[in-house]
């Protein structure tokens, strides 16, 4: 399968990218587009999994619109491509843009493609079909495409006519609470346990004492001694035993 990535940020963009990974498989079936608001699950961590296919994709279509060219959702994704696809194949596919319109734009490096024009479409739709495996060639490509390119410039069309305002759909996924809370909370152990480590080697400094098994107890990482002997003391001053 080729995987491709449909970046979008903004209403009109993400249906750009919708319209597009309904319609490439089309021309080849090893095709398998992915964009982030039609094929990420409720429940899925959004931004581990678009990840994942941003590393495992082969091309990359960026939807451009005038409203979106700045927005840092596009650059981030963007970057992302150019370092993960292979041989540059990203592709900033500007619908109601102009290619002078990446002038200011990271996106300047990539050969773009107009949406409104058939010859552009044409030929990104030849060029993902010689990465696929097998290809269909250029002339199966030509004849499926003079039959689909209508309906696809339609759908097109009525998009870009539809007002260019970024919307909330223009700001990257956000991040569930439990999700960030299960990233910190391994990070959050590690640190405690290298400072219960610092504590512990600062102590058997001061009394002359072995290494013994530790424990965690209850609350925050804090351990106490496993072995025989006297509690370890706790805090900064040798203090009374643990209760």
């Amino acid at each position: 399968m080729l995987k491709i990535f449909l970046s979008w940020s903004g209403a009109p963009s993400r249906q750009c990218a919708e319209l597009l990974r309904d319609n490439l498989p089309i021309f080849n079936p090893s095709i398998e587009p992915f964009v982030s608001s039609a094929d990420i699950r409720k429940g899925d961590r959004g931004l581990q999994r678009i990840a994942e296919e941003l590393e495992g994709s082969s091309f990359g279509i960026v939807c451009v619109t005038p409203a979106n060219l700045g927005a840092p959702w596009i650059n981030f994704e963007s970057g992302a491509l150019s370092r993960e696809v292979v041989e540059g194949k990203v592709i900033p596919f500007l619908l109601g843009a102009g290619v002078r319109d990446l002038v200011d734009s990271p996106l300047k490096q990539f050969q773009a493609v107009v949406a409104d024009s058939r010859s552009d479409v044409l030929a990104m739709v030849q060029s993902i079909d010689l990465k696929c495996e097998p290809p269909h060639g250029e002339a199966r490509i030509s004849q499926v495409f003079e039959k689909f390119w209508p309906e696809l410039q339609k759908g097109l069309q009525k998009i870009a006519l539809t007002a260019p305002e970024a919307d909330e759909d223009a700001l990257p996924p956000q991040r569930r609470t439990e999700e960030i809370l299960d990233d910190l909370l391994p990070l959050i152990r590690e640190q405690i346990d290298r400072i219960t480590d610092l504590e512990r080697a600062v102590t058997e400094l001061r009394v002359g004492r072995p290494n013994g098994a530790r424990r965690r107890v209850p609350f925050g990482g804090i351990y106490d001694d496993g072995g025989s002997g006297p509690p370890v003391p706790q805090g900064p001053s040798d203090g009374g035993p643990e209760e």
